[in-house]
C-alpha cells in the first residue's frame, strides 16, 4: 500500500482478507491478482484492477475496474464524471447501476453474451456479439464505454429510494 499523488493505492498477489480504511474524499486504486475486491463506504472515487475474482463497487462517487475472469458489480452514485469511465472484463458478467439522473453518452459491447438495459436503448448484433451505442437523458460529455469478451452486460437504472 502506498500513498500516490490522487489516492491511496493497494497492490496485492493474493487476496486472503485485506481491510483498507480511506480518509474521506481520497480515491483508491486497487491492483489485485487474484481474490475478490469488494469496495464500500469510501466518499473518493475508485479504479480497480483485478486478474482474477470478483468485483464489487458500491460507492457515492464514480469507479472504473478492468477485470479478467469473474464478475463485476457496480453502483455508483455520481450523476456526472470526467471524460469516459471504462469497465472491461475478459471472462464473466458485468453490471452496472447508474444513477437515473445522470446524462452521459455509452458503448456497451460483449463479443459473445447478451447486452441489457433499462434506458431505453437499442442496439445491434452480429452472430453472437452484440453492441449498444446512445445517449441517457439526453447525453453529456460524460462517457461510459464497457467491454465484456464473453460475459452479459447490464446497465441499469440506480433510482432513490422514498
Amino acid at each position: 500500500m502506498r500513498v500516490a499523488p490522487l489516492g491511496i493505492v493497494v497492490r496485492a498477489g493474493t487476496l486472503a482478507a485485506l481491510l483498507v480504511r480511506v480518509p474521506e474524499g481520497v480515491n483508491l486504486v486497487v491492483d489485485s491478482r487474484r481474490g475478490n475486491v469488494n469496495v464500500t463506504d469510501i466518499t473518493g472515487d475508485v479504479r480497480i484492477l483485478a486478474q482474477q475474482g470478483n468485483v464489487d463497487v458500491k460507492v457515492p462517487g464514480y469507479a472504473q475496474a478492468a477485470v479478467g475472469t469473474g464478475s463485476l458489480a457496480v453502483m455508483m452514485g455520481a450523476t456526472t464524471w470526467p471524460g469516459t469511465l471504462h469497465f472491461s472484463i475478459q471472462h464473466g458478467d458485468v453490471e452496472l447501476w447508474i444513477s437515473a439522473k445522470a446524462a452521459f453518452a455509452v458503448h456497451l459491447h460483449t463479443d459473445d453474451g447478451t447486452l441489457f438495459t433499462d434506458f431505453g436503448l437499442r442496439g445491434t448484433s452480429a452472430g453472437n456479439a452484440e453492441t449498444i451505442d446512445g445517449a441517457v437523458n439526453g447525453g453529456s460529455p460524460s462517457r461510459i464505454d464497457v467491454e465484456a469478451a464473453a460475459g452479459s452486460i447490464r446497465l441499469l437504472r440506480l433510482q432513490p429510494q422514498p
